[in-house]
């Protein structure tokens, strides 16, 4: 396994960026973004990232959320799109790898925030809604996500395709995390990125069958820590290609993607990217990265088994969760 730790800069909000470096082990070297996630094997785990700030060298938790506040007006929130992958990219992208082994495995488990309340059974203010900047076109995205137990208390669950362009694109910038968004509104406050996962064969091949991410973040403006507020679902490794789940997310096909919806039923194989799984929830743009969850409770808690990837129809379709993404999540995990 190849880890490379890269330090560079959130885009400020007058958007003037400053440089990047990147360390692996005592050596520095400074390539361009896009030559970031070397190294790795398909499969393996890919290159770390963490965003800094604009203009401040430390890039502690709160120049980076001095930054990203800055950056994140109504105004930016508002107009976001939806960020989507459309089916023709990822059929011809994905790879087919045998199809799915490995025992099941409970990697992580369950956590209510302290206080354990939750508005009703079809809201979490454990999944929430992503935003960021693609630092390819310029422009403002919104994916969905979900916080994960971990001993770091600090990891979100999305989509690869919602922190970095995949094949000839770059990391995102200006990442933030907002547990129970509804309709503007920030109940649990703002969690800025502090590191990037994702796999070197999304990020050089977009690969589609390893388009999953994990990101740890830095706290709240109240000094919170993500699942310490919000709470953490579990994660589930090889859970098997039928498996009866409660997709959440923030589908822009659904009141413009403002409001937590969520679709429930039995996940079956895909046949185009195998492993894979899919099911007929119809949810838009926007839902990418939103956990599928096994086991969901009225505490708006369950199990991630996969995350949405993409949509064809009225299909929505999701990686298979093995024991790559077991190893991802192990790295990253207990990160500060």
């Amino acid at each position: 396994m190849t880890i490379k730790r890269i330090r560079a800069t959130v885009l400020a909000a007058v958007l003037v960026t400053t440089g990047l470096t990147v360390a692996s082990g005592p050596a520095s070297a400074a390539p361009t973004p896009a030559a970031t996630g070397g190294g790795a094997t398909s499969g393996s785990a890919a290159a770390l990232w963490q965003p800094g700030v604009g203009a401040v060298t430390a890039g502690s938790d709160a120049d980076v959320r001095r930054v990203v506040d800055a950056y994140w007006t109504p105004a930016r929130l508002a107009a976001a799109k939806p960020a989507d992958v459309a089916a023709d990219k990822w059929r011809s992208a994905a790879s087919k790898p045998a199809a799915p082994a490995g025992d099941q495995q409970t990697v992580a488990q369950p956590v209510a925030s302290p206080g354990g309340k939750n508005r009703d059974a079809w809201f979490s203010y454990t999944t929430g809604k992503v935003y960021f900047r693609n630092a390819s076109n310029g422009g403002n995205y919104m994916c969905s996500a979900g916080a994960i137990n971990s001993g770091s208390k600090r990891l979100v669950l999305t989509a690869g395709h919602c922190v970095h362009g995949g094949k000839g694109g770059t990391w995102h910038q200006n990442w933030v995390f907002i547990p129970g968004y509804y309709q503007g509104n920030r109940p649990l406050g703002t969690f800025p990125a502090t590191y990037y996962r994702t796999f070197n064969a999304y990020i050089n091949d977009s690969d589609y069958t390893r388009d999953v991410a994990f990101v740890v973040t830095g706290p709240n403006a109240s000094g919170s820590l993500l699942v310490n507020a919000a709470g953490g679902h579990g994660l589930v490794i090889n859970p098997g290609e039928e498996v009866y789940v409660h997709v959440a997310g923030y589908p822009g096909n659904k009141d413009n993607g403002e409001v937590q919806w969520y679709c429930w039923g039995t996940t079956s194989s895909w046949s185009i990217i195998t492993p894979g799984t899919k099911i007929a929830c119809g949810f838009g743009g926007g839902a990418s990265g939103g956990p599928w969850l096994r086991d969901y409770q009225s505490n708006g808690l369950g199990y991630a088994v996969s995350e949405t990837m993409g949509i064809d129809g009225s299909n929505n379709y999701g990686p298979y969760f093995d024991d790559a993404v077991r190893d991802m999540f192990n790295v990253v995990k207990d990160m500060t």
